[in-house]
């Protein structure tokens, strides 16, 4: 559990009303008489109450009015027509992209009678179709919300959404964005935007600039969306809009400080916590500088976060460090028979792993540890100390043994603490202009810098803390915005937004710059180059003894480091609204312009990978082998399995243009009846490097690489124009009675392509991979094995490409083109889309209390992934069994490693009930609940922007299964709670009562959630380059509940390591992990000090409980 303690001191000069820019809302409504017939020519004149600034409008022939694109406020509405007393409503509440209904009726008398009616907040969707939620300020505000007070901590309040998770590296995620999956989409299918202007950072999917939330006015989340204004938006469109000034000054200073005394330990930690330090603090102010005319508003924010961070993971223990593997039945998973889990010798044998004995001493037997002398001549899993590689010696020196008592396993045996800083510094300054009553101006400048240092757990070498990302980095964000709003007539209008959003984002591993291999003695040949981006420890990567299996490193830092990023993102929209009779039209168009450059190399490493498997040491159709034993073994005779380099030659470029245009019609057919039909289309044009020479596309029916922009290639290496991305819209709302909605839609939504990793290949990047014929032999190049000690090949350098360069297995220099990793772009590419549709019927309830019962259901069409086009096609076949390798293909020149394809063949599947229960603020009390009961499914099921598709020996059916961020139950529920004490309140009014109880008030998050599905892996050498491999399952597979060592989440008696060169009867994703429970809380007393300044105390609890969250078990069966 962990406690924040905040003491708000707020300038309270005048009330906080609030008023949003950009994405405007609509105020609507129907004029009828006490009989109920309807009153045209009737003068309807709007007010914003805080500002004073309004319109008017007349009713038509059906007695209906509409003021479309209005600013988000709280609004009077009044109503005059000869005959009948003038009708006021006051208090009117008009989010962000709304349509807010008032009805009134009118009373016959003197017009110079007044009825005022104060409202009630709007608390039913009578227009619109779509789903979703909007965040108002008093929840952003008063809920507990834990990273570093990020508002999208609350997008878990809207039904469809999975729980709210941070992705990405420190560095590259500096902002701390959240992100969740909505609707069974992954979070490429979302929108984000900052007052209507895209904030989208391209590839990581992250929103790239967060305000504070104290500067927040609503958050707008629309999932199902029906908006043909809306694109981008087959999961959720999120929409954040700033506070704005008003006639009268406001404002608020606050500090918030964490208490690390008071954070419980985490659940496996067993060492000392060390105390860490984070302060959030700063201040806003708003007000006029034109009453009635000219207003602004601007916040500073500063974060200081300095952690101690807890880390679990392996070290291979000093017996094994000497090559004594003698104890390995001894551990956990090895002790079945007693041939499991063997060290087989890769001296002995066959080429292909077959005929191998055990390893044994001969000559320099390591220490026995009982005795202390060496083991006898023979012993079995034990190696002659000289056949131990000095490098591994030097490395293993550096990481430390064990300390976790009792371990009978590799993993985890080691606890340690690094160091984490981040300060954060970030402002905005708003200001609003009304320039006549037809003429409104708004602008806007946020910036924000940051600074990060991630100290690495076994010091300069590095080490697997924190996904290997150790270092320094900085970031700095600023984003921009300014509207033109020109009303021609009360039916007549327009809207213009401009907006820049630019990030620079720069990341150096800690030993950059230095010469740590040499000063170890390690000194990897050709490893570094001499200059500073290939500077720096080598990548050492054990499958299974590191987490994450592909480029996790025992020493060394990730393979993105270093980085230097630039992304510029234009966006120009202009709408246009028109009104006629019961129509509302709307149309309108949207330009963005995308640059992004990446300096970064990390398909393989810059300092250069080293990857020791288990099959090496293992024995081919033999007993099962320790995918972690072994793999030390292996380390230990520096024989890796693959060898890879990243070579920095040219930055990656990109540039984009999209270009969308819209047209909607809101056709109110009767008193109860809206329809809002509407089309889309959205327009990608291929996308362009910087300059020629930038892209480079790997062609699979030629083994050539065609070089953008040069010999007369196209710089859009002649890709397919799609002109064809219509997305018809459709909404439809009926107002049952006056305390019954019913509501469906259907949309189509497309999404641009999202991916890093485009046409980059050689020799924009040089990533040179030299794999091993098979899974049991080491790595080569030409024939030659490639090791620590031989060192890494030197690079391919072609200052001059031509047009097209044929991959070739001639070697330039001291290696050939075959060598590389490709990725090929297809020409024909098409843009992805999302089919949505939904069914709600929503009730309002006594109590003000509000129920929404929605059918909600989605189809993902061409959804991308990347397909490997050179995966083996046969088992047991090794890199012979490489498509592309086939002699009657290319001859000898055939790549020897993976064609990812930028694929868009897959397919998903939604369908989910979706409850909401809520109740507005009012009498102290708000209370929101969502509740989903759903399930999506694809074949490509990860929630990033474009995931790989496994592939099983040619069949990619079988990855068609639950997305892995699947959750069949989600329930989130809110509260908001006033004591009933004090001022204004029914109890204790007055005297010592009311200053002791009065001014107190509670705010809760409860979130429950059944598990995620697991992901199974692992089992024998399939021994097919490529591939996946799962285990078998020999029976029903059973929950047990155990958490910690020796007590399994579930039965693993059941499954069994998968034989050689077979795929495993597993399925790939299925079942459960644990669920979550969690709770937090807050704690608030404000005192008035006087009426127009105020103090407030507030303490929070993040899991009330301490109730630990897992993540789902180890699912690889080694």
């Amino acid at each position: 559990m962990r406690f924040v303690l905040a003491v708000v001191f707020a300038l309270l000069i005048g009330p906080q009303a609030l008023r949003g820019q950009a994405v405007n809302a609509t105020l609507l409504g129907t004029v009828t008489d006490v009989s109920g017939a309807v009153v045209a020519g009737a003068k309807v004149t709007i007010t914003e109450m805080k500002t004073g600034v309004g319109r008017k409008s007349t009713t038509n022939d059906s007695g209906n009015y509409e003021f479309s694109d209005l600013p988000p406020g709280q609004y009077q509405v009044a109503v005059e027509r000869e005959g009948f007393k003038k009708s006021v409503r006051s208090g009117v509440d008009v989010l962000v992209n709304s349509d807010v209904r008032v009805n009134l009726a009118l009373e016959p008398g003197a017009l110079t009678q007044t009825v005022t009616v104060t409202s009630e907040a709007p608390i039913l969707q009578t227009e619109r179709a779509d789903t979703g939620r909007k965040i108002e300020t008093r929840q952003v505000e008063d809920l507990p919300l834990t990273l570093n007070r990020n508002f999208q901590g609350l997008l878990n309040l809207v039904p469809g959404t999975t729980r709210a998770h941070r992705e990405h590296s420190a560095f590259f995620n500096a902002q701390d964005s959240l992100s969740t999956e909505v609707n069974g989409q992954s979070r490429l299918a979302n929108n984000l935007q900052f007052e209507g202007v895209d904030d989208n950072e391209r590839t990581g999917l992250l929103q790239v600039y967060i305000p504070p939330i104290e500067s927040i006015q609503t958050v707008d989340v629309t999932t199902s969306n029906y908006d043909a204004e809306l694109g981008r938006a087959g999961g959720a469109v999120t929409n954040v809009i700033l506070k704005s000034g008003t006639n009268e000054f406001h404002g608020g200073a606050y500090e918030i400080n964490r208490i690390s005394a008071l954070a419980a330990v985490p659940f496996f930690q067993t060492i000392a916590k060390r105390p860490s330090v984070y302060n959030y603090y700063g201040a806003n102010i708003g007000g006029p500088l034109v009453r009635n005319k000219t207003f602004f508003f601007g916040d500073f924010l500063r974060i200081n976060d300095h952690q101690s961070q807890f880390f679990q993971g392996t070290v291979p223990p000093q017996a094994f460090r000497n090559g004594d593997f003698s104890s390995v039945h001894g551990l956990t998973g090895c002790t079945s028979s007693p041939t499991a889990c063997n060290i087989y010798d890769p001296g002995t044998g066959n080429p292909d792993g077959t005929g191998r004995t055990q390893i044994s001493c001969s000559t320099a037997c390591p220490t026995n540890p009982a005795t202390g002398a060496p083991y006898a001549s023979g012993t079995l899993n034990t190696m002659d100390t000289t056949r131990i590689s000095r490098i591994a010696q030097a490395i293993l020196a550096k990481v430390p043994l064990p300390n976790i008592p009792g371990a009978l396993t590799l993993s985890p045996n080691f606890q340690g603490t690094t160091k984490f800083i981040k300060d954060s510094a970030s402002f905005d300054v708003k200001i609003d202009h009304n320039a006549s009553q037809n003429n409104r101006i708004s602008g806007r400048f946020s910036f924000q810098n940051q600074n990060l240092t991630q100290t690495p757990i076994y010091g300069l070498v590095g080490g697997p803390s924190n996904g290997d990302f150790s270092g320094t980095g900085t970031q700095r964000i600023w984003n921009t915005a300014a509207n033109y709003d020109h009303i021609f007539s009360s039916r007549f209008l327009t809207e213009v937004r401009f907006g820049v959003n630019h990030y620079r984002n720069v990341a150096n591993n800690t030993d950059r710059g230095g010469t740590v291999v040499k000063e170890i003695g390690i000194d990897i040949p050709g490893a570094n180059l001499g200059d500073p981006n290939t500077s720096g420890m080598p990548c050492i990567n054990l499958p299974n003894i590191v987490p994450g299996s592909g480029s996790n490193c025992l020493v060394g830092y990730s393979a993105s480091l270093p980085w230097i990023r630039g992304e510029t993102n234009i966006d120009a929209v202009n709408t246009w609204t028109l009104t006629r009779s019961n129509h509302t039209f709307k149309w309108g168009a949207d330009v963005r312009r995308v640059r992004d450059d990446l300096a970064q190399w990390q398909a393989q490493n810059p300092r250069g990978i080293f990857r020791f498997t288990s099959s090496v040491t293992g024995l081919k159709l033999g007993p099962a082998v320790s995918d972690q034993v072994n793999a030390v073994a292996s380390f230990l005779l520096d024989m890796p399995n693959s060898v890879g380099r990243d070579v920095p030659i040219i930055s990656k470029t990109f540039r984009g243009t999209e270009f969308f245009t819209y047209v909607q019609d809101t056709w109110q057919i009767t008193r109860k009846l809206t329809l809002s039909p509407g089309l889309r289309w959205e327009f990608y044009p291929p996308f362009t490097p910087k300059s020629a020479g930038r892209f480079s596309n790997y062609d699979p029916t030629t083994n050539s690489l065609v070089i953008a922009g040069i010999g007369g290639n196209p710089l859009d290496l002649g890709r397919q124009t799609n002109y064809k991305d219509f997305s018809p819209r459709f909404g439809i709302a009926y107002r049952l009675t006056d305390r019954t909605v019913v509501r469906a839609g259907f949309a189509m939504s497309y999404f641009p392509y999202p991916d890093n990793d485009y046409a980059f290949d050689f020799p924009v990047l040089q990533n040179n991979a030299f794999s091993a014929p098979n899974s049991f032999t080491e790595a080569q190049n030409a024939g030659q094995p490639v090791s620590m000690a031989s060192g890494l090949p030197a690079p391919i350098v072609l200052a001059n490409p031509p047009s097209v360069i044929p991959v070739t297995a001639t070697p330039i220099g001291t290696t050939s083109l075959v060598n590389q990793t490709y990725t090929a772009v297809p020409l024909n590419f098409r843009e992805p889309y999302i089919e949505s549709w939904n069914l709600a019927v929503q009730r309002a309830l006594p109590g003000k209390f509000v129920l929404e019962a929605a059918y909600v259901g989605n189809h993902g069409v061409q959804i991308p992934a990347t397909f490997n086009l050179n995966a083996a096609t046969v088992a047991n076949s090794g890199q012979a069994g490489r498509p592309l390798l086939q002699p009657q293909r290319f001859g000898a020149n055939g790549p020897t490693n993976d064609v990812n394809l930028k694929y868009v063949g897959t397919s998903s599947a939604y369908d989910a009930l979706q409850v909401k229960f809520d109740r507005k603020f009012s009498a102290g009390f708000l209370m929101t609940t969502a509740y989903t009961y759903g399930k999506g499914l694809g074949l490509r099921t990860d929630g990033g922007g474009e995931g790989g598709i496994a592939i099983y020996i040619g069949d990619i059916r079988i990855n068609r299964a639950p997305m892995t961020y699947d959750r069949r139950h989600t329930f989130v529920n809110s509260l908001i709670y006033e004591l009933p004490f004090g001022n204004g309140k029914p109890l204790l009014k007055s005297g010592a009562g009311k200053w002791i109880a009065g001014g107190w008030q509670v705010s809760t998050i409860l979130t429950l959630m059944t598990g995620t599905p697991l992901v199974f892996s692992g089992g024998g050498a399939l021994n097919a380059p490529g591939n996946s491999q799962v285990p078998n399952l020999n029976g029903p597979f059973q929950v047990l509940h155990g958490i910690g060592f020796g007590n399994p989440w579930f039965d693993t008696s059941v499954f069994s390591k998968g034989l050689d060169g077979f795929l495993g009867t597993a399925p790939r994703i299925a079942f459960s992990g644990p669920g979550l429970f969690n709770l937090d809380a807050s704690l608030f007393r404000r005192f008035s000090v006087k009426e127009r300044v105020g103090l407030e105390f507030r303490a929070e609890a993040f899991s009330v409980t301490n109730t630990p969250q897992f993540s789902n078990p180890n699912t690889n069966r080694n």
